[in-house]
């Protein structure tokens, strides 16, 4: 997967990275909760509020995030 050579600010979403790698939306799920797993990715969801959803914040490095970084992460992008 290429979701590190993105702009910073761009969003993890499994449907475009199914499309760019020609693999099944849910085989690019499957794999993003083994990373998750593993701690690379970190998912963050923040409430909008009763009826306007939920906004989906993954957070992916080359190394495991820590619960510190975890924290200054959301406290930084998802405010």
């Amino acid at each position: 997967m290429t979701i590190l050579r993105n702009a910073d600010e761009w969003r993890v979403y499994p449907e475009e990275l199914a499309r760019r790698s020609q693999d099944s939306v849910s085989a690019v799920r499957s794999q993003l909760k083994v990373l998750e797993k593993h701690g690379y990715i970190r998912t963050y969801r923040k409430s909008l509020g009763g009826r306007y959803g939920t906004e989906v914040y993954r957070f992916c490095s080359d190394r495991t995030i820590s619960d510190e970084m975890f924290e200054q992460l959301k406290t930084k992008f998802a405010t």
